[in-house]
């Protein structure tokens, strides 16, 4: 059973949230205070952030970091309890 990463489900949410707002990586980007390379690596779960830049991140999405980890602990569970019951056999 492999369990996702959170910093996976992270970027995934932030990609989204991302989107939903009509936001660039560039446009995230220069909110934020990184790279937009860096960007990039966050939604695609290569990147750990620090709560530092999550938190620029969160607030350049208009939203709360908590809201944004909650998400990403949602989606994490529901993968991992998804590919857990596929795994059984009966």
């Amino acid at each position: 059973m492999a369990k996702r990463l959170l910093s996976k489900t992270f970027g995934e949410v932030v990609r989204a949230r991302r989107s939903e707002v009509g936001l660039t990586q560039e446009m995230l980007a220069e909110r934020a205070g990184v790279h937009p390379t860096y960007i990039g690596m966050v939604e695609r779960g290569e990147r750990n952030c620090s709560l530092d830049v999550a938190s620029e991140i969160a607030e350049a999405l208009h939203t709360l970091l908590s809201k944004l980890i909650e998400e990403s602990e949602a989606q994490n569970s529901k993968s991992v309890g998804t590919s857990t019951r596929k795994g059984r056999s009966s």
